[in-house]
Order: C-alpha cells, then structure tokens, then sequence
C-alpha cells in the first residue's frame, strides 16, 4: 500500500535547488519523490514505512528545510533595502561626475563591502552548498560575477587605477534579488489561488442534535448529520439544504461574483458561503469526500507529476551554468589576446556570467501548469496529465457517451411490458435486486424498486449484470439470446424510443423495461461552442438506436452510433484520423477514455473511468468540456511562449554580452527581468484563458 504526503521545502532560489533536493529524497528506499520549484513542494510517495524524520534528514542534508511557513519573502526585504540605498550610492559616486572626489573610490569600496557581505550571502551560501555536491546553478553565476568584480577592484584600486567596478558587484546582487523578490511574489499569487480553494472547508462545525447543538470537527461529521451554519460562515460538507430557503456565495468554487438563491431539498457543497440568516444542513458527504476534497485531491495529483517537458528543460538547466562559466572564460581569454585591453576582457567576462538565466528556462513549464490548475480549480475542471496540453491543443473532435455524461443521468421508469407473464411487480423487483450492484444510472432508476437482495451479482461491461434470487440466475441489461427470442422481438417493436432493459430468468425473457432521462442542463450550449471552435461532436451509445438517434437530433450532433459495445467504441475511436477526445463517465467508457487522444471523466462517475481519463470534470457540466479543451490549449501555447523567451533570452544575450555590448549592471538587471517576465507571462493565462 502506498501513501502519500506532501513537504514544504524552505531555501530554494531555483530549479536545480528543486533536483537537489528531488534526488536526496530518492534515495531513501521506498520513496518516490518530485520537487516542483514553482509550488516549493515535495511530491513524495511511500512505498513502505518511512519516519517523517527521515525525510527532513534528506531534505537538510541536501542543504534546504522542511518548514510549514513562508519566511523568505520577509528574509529577503532587509538585504533588498540595504541593497538598494548603498547600490545607488555606489553608482552616484563611481559613475555620476558632480558627485566624484578624490578617494571616492575608498568610499565606494566601502559602500559596496556590505552588499558584497550581507546582501548578497543567499547567492554565496547557495552557491558554495551546491558547489560541496558538485553542482552549479544561478546562485553560482552571481556570486562568481559580483565576488570577481568586487576583487578585481580591490586590485585595481591598491595599484592606483583610476578606474574599477564596486558598483558593479554592489548593483548586480542586488538587482537580482529584487528580480527574485519579485518572482517569489508573483509565483506566490498563482499558487496561493490554489491553496485558498483547497483550505476553504471551515476546521469545525455546528452539529445540530434536537435541541442541543455541539461544536465538532467537520472531519467527525457523517452522513445524515444536521448541521447549522450562520451568515458568513462557510459550509462544512456537501448537503441538502434544510431550511426553506437561502442565498449562497459559490465564487470560492465557481468563480461567479453573484449570490445564488436556492430552496430547501437543493444540494449545497463544503467551502460555499451562507450569506444571511442561518440555515440546517443534512450532511450528504463527509468533508474528505466532498467535491472540495475530490479537486484537493485531483490537484495534488496533477501537480505532483513531472511533465516531459519540464524534464527536458531540468536537464537543460543541468549543464546551463558550467557552460556559462566556460563560455566566460573563453570570452575573457579572447578578449585578451585579440585586444590586450584587461579591463574590457574582464568587463564582457563578468556579463555574461550575470545576463545568463537558468532560473528563467526552469521555471518555464511548472509556472504555466500552476495558473491553469488554479483556472481550471475553480471551474471544477483539473487537468489530471499535465503532459496532455500538447495533444488537448490540437483535438479536432469530441465523442460522447449519452447516459450520465450529455444527460443527466437521472432516469425514471416509463413503462413496464411483460414478455411471459410476469407480473411488473415481480419484474421490477428481480430487476432492482440485481441493479443494486451497480452505479450506474439506469441502475439508481431499479434498485430503488426492490425490497429483495440479490447474490452473486457480476457486471458485465457495456452489457448489463447477472444474480442469483431465490434459486435463480437473472439477467438485467441487453438482449441475449433466450428461448422465447419471437416473443421479446414482438415486444421490442411495440417499445417507444427510450433505454430498454431486458429482464431475463429460466432462459426465457421476462420483460423489458422502458426508462428514459433528459439532457443535460449545458448539454446543448456545449456543442454549440464545440463546433463555434471547429470541432465537430458524435455521440457513442450503447443506447437503442432510435432513442440516440432523437437525442443527437435535440442537441445538434450530426453523426451518432448507437447499440456500442466498449469493444465497438475502440475500433470507432481506432478509426478516427484527427486528434480525438472522448467523454464519459461509467465502467463501460474506461477503455475509450484511455484510448482516445484525450480523455474526459464526469466527476460523478466511475472510479476507474476518472483513473483512465486525462481530464476530471467535477460538477458535471458539459459546457467545461470546451472551456477544458480551450484551457489546454491556452496553457500549451503559454509555455512554448515562456520556453520561446527562456530559451530566446539566453541565446541572444549571452553573445550580445560576449561581444562586450553589455554593460555588467544592465546585465544584472536584465536577467532578472528573464525570470519575472515568464512568470508575468504565465499569469497572464488568468486573462485569456477564463
């Protein structure tokens, strides 16, 4: 049995951070980890026991902490101001001529001393750990650039050069760490969308009990449970509203702005705001089933999985910085034998060691998949494989199932023919006993008709399900083959266009049960927007072909096939020649969800059906299979656009720096930019992708 948690990581400054601390945790036997820099989380997988000891000995020894704070930003903004008022002094007296003397140089020196010291520590600690493992990152190109420029000064002024560049080091680290200050914050405002929503379910409740009431977890509140909840509170668990009526704030959940006014025996869900008077709540679901629970716990698996892309872009950063640094070096020593000038070879060196962005390139791919899963949280739509973007940008057409997925799943029992003189009583009561196995909706329409109990229940995919009941095998679902076959034909001709149920026993057909439900609400609105995008729609069902052939008539679907087996939908899907996704929701619909190109889970339905999609729409709605599609392609674009800058940035400006047409300041500044602008860049996604 595996479990899984998730760790804080404390000190990161970039993704090589992020590695180091992924590859100290895996080598602890029965741990799988993934370190993602953007959350500053450890995804961590237990394979066996593991003391939580053990993994913060990991994490230390890989030169970071385990914390349940956020300190850095308040760490950062002292060494910021310091940094600033002496950087700016530095500059006035070394480069403004009104402000210069003689020995102004002296003064500079020591303007400059506590940057180098004080403000610029983090990229020297950072950078000598790293160094200890054998490692290199952005804190090493800064610390090397400003450390170099601030010796070389020291140099130049004991041999009485007029010229030097303590300015240098004092406004390169500090830049930096503004830039850093900066990116912190901004990551921050994209993951704290995400962290609000998860922690939106109040840690206790009022539990109602008659006339007491008693204040409890809401992780003690079981199903049936009453509970009260005032004006401004947020409720507890999903439920159905007891009291006659109440207006709720949903924009937690669904990003509307505007109250809703619902009436008693409407259902409610955990993290959703009373705003006036107090109402009494039934508990339908427990909090750490709640739908609230269930994108928590989507979330955290989309997170804590490493996309390809990001994989390629970490080995990238691997080999960035030694590269940098020879690149420097190369720069310096033909600078020196082509001109002899000391000062310019040091100068082009020292650029190109401070305009070089690993950070930038590293965060590129987790920034981007952080805003959508906060976009797509708040619509209910969490996106389970990161790595499907690519292929959810190019999908060209949509298949969905018909029961559960495009209707509401909420069928009713229009009709009941007896085929062999079986009373409907007796019918309905078999049948019933035996749908009582399954979840499926035409099931939840029988089961609630039968006070029997039903042994040996087996589901068969896509065809129906067997039990025993009082000595004898029943069959519920589609026709098979029965000794009365002229019989049940005759009935089936005389049936409406609805969803049949063949009830079988002693090898003869029994009856056939005609149930019926109605589209979903957005049903319609769904496929309209599908086709205003260019991709066309068809509905595969399992359902009689008359009654599919209605459906996808009212909805405007223009190609339908009916009476399909889970067989039959993978050769459908096997046949398409454009990138396809497939909808569904039950058992029957797992293999097409992982064969299509793209699958698409109702977060009502199966298990299994959510396991082998590649998307969860929690609240059921199929106007989020658009907006899902659209998401994914707005997100894809997104990061080839942070990766086009990334790797744009370093490929034009490392040469542009080499060259000497770089000033090292401008340099500094220009690399913090790099990152800031990709994390800018991936926010922007909360604009153009709602």
């Amino acid at each position: 049995m595996t479990n899984q948690l998730e760790l804080e990581i404390e000190g990161m400054t970039c993704t090589a951070c992020a590695r180091r601390v992924e590859k100290s945790l895996n080598q602890i036997s029965g741990v799988s980890a993934y370190v993602d820099f953007a959350t500053e989380k450890a995804h961590v997988t237990l394979n066996q026991s593991v003391e939580l000891q053990e993994l913060k000995d990991a994490v230390d020894s890989a030169g970071y902490k385990v914390g349940d704070g956020k300190p850095e930003l308040n760490k950062l903004w002292p060494r910021i101001i310091t940094g600033s008022v002496l950087s700016a002094l530095a500059v006035l007296f070394s480069m403004v001529p009104g402000f210069q003397f003689s020995g102004s140089q002296y003064l500079v020196w020591a303007l400059a001393t506590p940057v180098i010291t004080y403000v610029t520590w983090p990229f020297h600690s950072a950078a000598v750990r790293n160094l200890l493992k054998g490692d290199t990152t952005m804190d090493t190109l800064v610390s090397l650039g400003s450390s170099i420029a601030y010796l070389f000064s020291i140099y130049l002024v004991l041999q009485g050069h007029p010229h030097h560049y303590f300015e240098v080091s004092a406004v390169v680290p500090s830049v930096v760490l503004i830039g850093r200050y900066l990116e912190v914050r901004t990551r921050r405002s994209a993951t704290d969308a995400v962290r609000s929503l998860l922690n939106a379910i109040p840690e206790k409740a009022t539990r109602v009990d008659g006339a007491s009431r008693k204040e409890v977890l809401t992780a003690d509140l079981v199903k049936g449970n009453l509970v009260a909840v005032a004006a401004g509170q947020k409720i507890p668990a999903d439920g159905i509203l007891q009291s006659e009526m109440a207006s709720i704030d949903s924009s937690s959940l669904t990003g509307e702005s505007l109250p809703i006014e619902i009436r008693k025996g409407k259902k409610v869900t955990a993290g959703e705001t009373v705003l006036s008077g107090e109402v009494l709540i039934e508990v339908l679901l427990p909090a750490k089933v709640s739908r609230l629970a269930q994108i928590a716990d989507l979330v955290r698996e989309a997170t804590a999985t490493k996309t390809k892309l990001a994989s390629i872009a970490d080995r990238i950063s691997s080999f960035f910085v030694p590269a940098v640094i020879l690149i420097a070096i190369a720069t310096f020593v033909a600078w020196l034998l082509l001109t002899g000038d000391q000062l310019r070879a040091f100068e082009a060196a020292v650029a190109v060691l401070v305009i070089a962005c690993p950070c930038a390139l590293g965060i590129a791919v987790p920034m981007s998949l952080v805003v959508a899963t906060s976009i797509g949280a708040k619509r209910s739509v969490v996106i389970r494989n990161p790595d499907s973007l690519r292929v959810m940008a190019k999908i060209k057409k949509v298949v969905f199932d018909k029961t559960g997925t495009l209707t509401d799943g909420k069928l009713s029992i229009i009709k009941v023919h007896s085929v062999a003189g079986s009373s409907e009583e007796q019918i309905l009561n078999f049948a019933g006993a035996v749908e009582k196995g399954s979840r499926h909706p035409i099931a939840l329409a029988l089961s609630s008709r039968s006070n029997l109990v039903a042994n040996n229940i087996q589901e068969i995919a896509g065809q129906g399900l067997r039990g025993d009941i009082e000595g004898k095998t029943i069959w519920v679902g589609k026709a098979v083959e029965v000794a009365n076959q002229q019989d049940l034909d005759s009935a089936l001709k005389s049936v409406g266009p609805n969803t049949l149920v063949i009830v079988s026993w002693d090898n003869k057909a029994q009856g056939v049960i005609e149930v019926s439900d109605n589209s979903r609400e957005g049903s319609k609105e769904a496929i309209a927007l599908l086709a205003d995008h260019g991709i066309e729609t068809s509905v595969l069902s399992g359902d009689n072909e008359a009654r599919v052939a209605r459906f996808a008539q009212e909805l405007g679907v223009a190609e339908m096939v009916a009476g399909s087996t889970p067989e039959e939908k993978l050769k459908y899907l096997a046949k398409q020649t454009v990138p396809t996704a497939m909808v569904g929701d039950g058992i029957n619909d797992v293999a097409a969800l992982a064969k299509a190109d793209i699958g698409i889970a109702m977060g009502s339905g199966a298990q299994a059906a959510q396991a082998a999609s590649d998307v969860t729409i929690l609240d059921d709605d199929p106007r989020m299979v658009p907006f899902a599609l659209n998401l994914g392609k707005k997100t894809y674009r997104n990061i080839l656009q942070n990766l086009g800058w990334a790797f744009g940035y370093n490929i034009i400006l490392i040469p542009v720096a080499a060259a000497g047409l770089l000033n090292p300041m401008l340099a500094g500044l220009a690399m913090a930019f790099s990152s800031v602008s990709v994390v800018l860049n991936s926010l922007r996604l909360k604009l153009t992708a709602q």
